[in-house]
C-alpha cells in the first residue's frame, strides 16, 4: 500500500495482485459446450459449420461428442492487479476549531474494490486455489464494491 499526505489531505492505496496463474473458465465451459439445451453464449454464433471453416470453437454436437469435457481452451491467464482499498480524507484547520472547545474534525470518504486489471475473460480472476487442485472459476459472485463516508470528531 502507498499513503501520501499533502497539508490536511491524506491519501491511502491498497493493491494487491496475482501473477502467472491460470484459471479454469468452467462458467464459459458451460456457456459454450453446445450439449444441451441450455442457454449458451453468443460467442456459439463463431463455432465450425462447414468443411473448411476455421474457428475457434468446435462444431455444434448436441447430446454427443465432446464439447462439454474440459479443454485448454477454456484455462485462461488468472493475472491481475486490484485497487482493493482507497481512502481520502481532509481535516479541518484548527484555527476554525479552537473557538468550540474541538481538536480535530477529519472527513473521510473511501472506496472498496475499485477496480481490477486483468485480461480474464470471467467475473473476477481472485479465485481460490484449493490445496493441489487448480484454480477454477465456477461464475461466483464477486466481490462487491462499497463507498464509505465518514466524519471524526476529536475533542
Amino acid at each position: 500500500g502507498m499513503r501520501f499526505n499533502y497539508d490536511r489531505w491524506a491519501l491511502n492505496l491498497q493493491f494487491n495482485f496475482r501473477a502467472g496463474n491460470k484459471i479454469i473458465n468452467a462458467a464459459r465451459m458451460n456457456a459454450e459446450n453446445m450439449y444441451t439445451c441450455n442457454n449458451q453464449s453468443a460467442a456459439v454464433n463463431w463455432r465450425w459449420r462447414v468443411e473448411g471453416d476455421v474457428a475457434p470453437i468446435p462444431r455444434a454436437l448436441h447430446k454427443s461428442g465432446y464439447n462439454w469435457l474440459g479443454s485448454d481452451r477454456f484455462m485462461e491467464s488468472g493475472s491481475f492487479m486490484r485497487l482493493n482499498y482507497a481512502q481520502i480524507s481532509y481535516s479541518l484547520p484548527q484555527v476554525l476549531l479552537k473557538q468550540w472547545g474541538i481538536q480535530q474534525v477529519r472527513f473521510d470518504l473511501s472506496a472498496n474494490n475499485l477496480f481490477c486489471l486483468t485480461g480474464y475473460s470471467g467475473a473476477d480472476p481472485e479465485v481460490a486455489v484449493g490445496g493441489m487442485g487448480v484454480a477454477q472459476d465456477n461464475a461466483r459472485t464477486p466481490n462487491a464494491r462499497s463507498f464509505t463516508l465518514g466524519v471524526s470528531v476529536g475533542f
